[in-house]
């Protein structure tokens, strides 16, 4: 099972008990899945649902919010739910504030239906369990809601917007998609649509990414720290010889001679490690400086 069907089905066991969301959530469904004229109610009003699930929510959802019942039919691959009963029409478009909008803005969204956060949340569930997508979180991060109508997928852009996450529209053919590219926002996104068990799945891959992601840096270091370790230590190693086959070697100080020894019997060691052989022990810095002297003296008798 895919990350987005593991969402929807935990969104599918949610219901809402307030009827302020009930009314949003309604609301949504009409404005994705309803066919009808909003000035011209006398038309009968059609629910097509490619998810049996959908429909029969939508039923309910209507029982509860106006106690009108409706039964859904199956027509091919679909389910429809027909109403015909003008006064039906009018009091379902009514009560879920699709009827004679007062507001017609760019928006189909009614602002007075979502005007509380969590009736925001249920709006956006709906959505998304009607054309929303999510990416397994173990590939990468994105989430998007894929919609027909440029104006309400505006609305909805606004709508998340409004609870801080920072969504964009872009055209996809023949669609309008509203995307979510952030880890954090979509985890954020997960929590306002009640999707908590899909959250937790999140964040665990997450923290699995993070400390895999950490591990690789620090060997990635380790490698590099290495690979600076034996370039020196061979340029130090060349100096020191070059020394030696000139007769300079024995002449150095003390200091200078005892570290070049040091480094040729200990070609792998980190100046760390060989200032602790060092007698007495030299930290890192002096360990370098005295290398770099005798690299200097051997440039010297080169020219």
């Amino acid at each position: 099972m895919s990350f987005t069907s593991e969402v929807k089905e935990e969104l599918f066991q949610k219901e809402n008990i307030k009827a302020h969301c009930k009314t949003a959530e309604l609301s949504a469904y009409i404005n994705n899945l309803c066919v009808f004229d909003p000035k011209n109610p006398r038309d009968p009003m059609v629910f097509i649902c490619d998810e049996p699930r959908h429909a029969e929510r939508i039923a309910k959802l209507i029982y509860d919010l106006a106690e009108i019942s409706v039964t859904p039919e199956r027509a091919g691959d679909t389910t429809v739910i027909k109403i015909e009963d003008i006064p039906s029409v009018i009091k379902i478009l009514t009560l879920s504030g699709s009827y004679l909008k007062p507001y017609l803005g760019e928006s189909p969204i009614n602002p007075q239906i979502t005007k509380k956060d969590c009736c925001k949340g249920a709006y956006i569930r709906t959505c998304f369990l009607i054309n929303g997508f999510v990416t397994d979180p173990v590939k990468n991060y994105h989430m998007e809601f894929s919609d027909r109508d440029y104006s309400h997928a505006y609305g909805l852009k606004e709508l998340i917007t409004s609870l801080g996450i920072a969504a964009k529209i872009i055209k996809r053919k023949n669609r309008y998609v509203v995307y979510i590219k952030d880890s954090e926002q979509i985890s954020d996104m997960l929590g306002i649509m009640s999707a908590h068990l899909s959250l937790l799945k999140l964040e665990n891959i997450k923290v699995i990414k993070e400390v895999r992601n950490n591990l690789n840096r620090k060997n990635n270091c380790e490698t590099s720290n290495i690979a600076k370790t034996i370039k020196s230590s061979v340029r130090e190693q060349n100096a020191i010889k070059v020394l030696r086959d000139t007769n300079r070697l024995k002449n150095l100080s003390p200091k200078l001679k005892e570290i070049a020894y040091l480094r040729l019997e200990n070609p792998d060691s980190s100046y760390t490690e060989l200032g602790r052989l060092l007698s007495p022990p030299l930290g890192k810095s002096g360990v370098y400086h005295r290398l770099q002297n005798i690299i200097k003296l051997a440039e010297n008798e080169e020219k």
